[in-house]
């Protein structure tokens, strides 16, 4: 049999045009079929996938501040959206179950699901957090899997505090909050290349065009680049905080990105200040901002090391096919989704040095995207473990566009560049030995559904 490739985005990466060049981790046949699970060329004959875990942001949502917190900072009112802030829209909801739908015929092409039928959703766990738009966003994904028989999705109660996404970060030993809040402070003292695209985004907040100086009719009542920058003690799974103009433009782009993703009218885009490509140059921001706050090594380290263990159980739980103590799921489980957020695969892809270009776009996190992590079987009979990253382009949100195998979301292989194997693939001992040498073991709390072995 033919090793696939898969990748959720990571969760979640290209469809039916030719990658930017420069993709990180793209093979020389990567044109024959992108996407999730896609057929490898250069696989062995008699490899095969056993199982993989998917760690998901959710899908589109509305911005998570009020409308009357967005208008401070703006000449016109911002859109009006028609679910709670931080809910997950219809639009977004449509988008994941297309997700799930393309996921179920690439695992299906790759031989570890049938085509068509309920079975393989008795071997499916889907794990999300306690927000309306994770859990959502895994019903979506299960919808789009198994449409006649879409499996339960797991979860804490609706709004509690689910450790797996949300570690207490502040609980770790106080030298290791001092190393982190130093950190973060030193790297983002000093920032001169963010300059101009933070006055664009001032410009477009006052109401004009952002390459063009205008005198607007009144001011904001805040002003984004008047903003105090400043780094603070954090509290709950934020060890330090970030302030000023850079975190505030992080998150006013990735509302343009939301206006965008979800099919507003362009007049309502950045009040039609704003194209696809400067929605685009805007989210240079967003990923600078998440360099600093999620992938700073200490940061990351406290943010991400509860998941990535959880994670490596339950791969570990996968290759034994016995159960194993912190591992999500059952034994016999051949797919795990995790839905979080954004920050819980950027803290992940920090802790195992990963990088990645999808849709024109470095490290980018959008709504929906996947990291999968896949454990395969050799011929020989060892295990390897191989890791991608699958997103849907920004032009396939917006018009939410079929997918398929012919016209699949953006997807690249990444590569951990501490594994000494030099291919696509770790082994599956190498692989443990660096998430115990990543991660910090006193952040690690199991989950309640990992308790109960559901």
């Amino acid at each position: 049999m033919t090793r696939a490739r898969f990748s959720i985005v990571v969760v979640l990466c290209v469809a039916g045009v030719l990658l930017p060049p420069g993709v990180l981790g793209q093979t020389a046949n990567a044109h024959l079929a992108r996407g999730l699970r896609a057929p490898a060329a250069e696989a062995a004959a008699g490899d095969r996938l056993k199982m993989l875990v998917v760690l998901s942001r959710h899908g589109v949502r509305s911005p998570t501040w009020t409308e009357e917190e967005l208008n401070r900072y703006s000449v016109k009112p911002w859109p009006q959206w028609p679910v709670a802030p931080g809910y997950l829209t219809q639009h977004g909801f449509d988008l994941l179950e297309r997700f799930g739908s393309y996921d179920r015929a690439a695992l299906a092409q790759a031989g570890l699901f049938v085509a068509k039928g309920c079975g393989d959703a008795a071997a499916t766990t889907i794990w999300a957090d306690t927000d309306q738009r994770t859990i959502e966003s895994g019903r979506a994904l299960a919808k789009g899997l198994f449409p006649e028989c879409a499996p339960e999705v797991h979860s804490l109660a609706e709004g509690e505090k689910d450790p797996l996404f949300h570690p207490d970060a502040v609980s770790a030993k106080a030298e290791k909050a001092d190393t982190a809040f130093s950190a973060l402070a030193k790297r983002a003292a000093r920032r001169p290349e963010d300059a101009e695209l933070l006055t664009e985004m001032q410009r477009v907040l006052s109401g004009c065009d952002p390459h063009v100086e205008c005198k607007p009719v009144h001011a904001p009542e805040e002003r984004l680049l008047d903003a105090p920058f400043g780094v603070h003690r954090g509290q709950g799974d934020h060890m330090a905080n970030l302030q000023g103009p850079l975190p505030q433009a992080s998150s006013f782009a990735e509302d343009f990105l939301l206006e965008y993703a979800d099919g507003m009218p362009l007049k309502s885009v950045g009040w039609g200040r704003l194209n696809e490509a400067q929605v685009r140059r805007f989210l240079d921001l967003h990923t600078a901002n998440f360099d600093l706050t999620h992938r700073t090594p200490s940061l990351a380290k406290a943010n991400g090391s509860n998941m990535l263990w959880h994670i490596v159980k339950t791969l570990q739980q996968g290759a034994e096919g016995k159960p194993v103590e912190g591992a999500i799921g059952r034994p016999d489980d051949k797919l795990v989704v995790l839905v979080g957020h954004d920050t819980n695969l950027a803290s992940v892809a920090a802790l195992l040095g990963l990088h990645w270009e999808l849709d024109g776009r470095r490290d980018d996190t959008p709504p929906g995207a996947e990291m999968a992590f896949e454990l395969w079987q050799t011929h020989e009979g060892r295990y390897v473990v191989r890791l991608s990253v699958t997103m849907q382009t920004l032009e396939q949100m917006r018009k939410a566009q079929d997918l398929s195998l012919e016209a699949p979301p953006a997807h690249v292989i990444v590569r951990m560049s501490n594994c000494s194997d030099g291919k696509n693939e770790c082994g599956w001992e190498e692989f443990r030995s660096i998430v115990e040498a990543a991660i910090n073991p006193h952040q690690v709390v199991k989950s309640r559904l990992i308790a109960s072995g559901k």
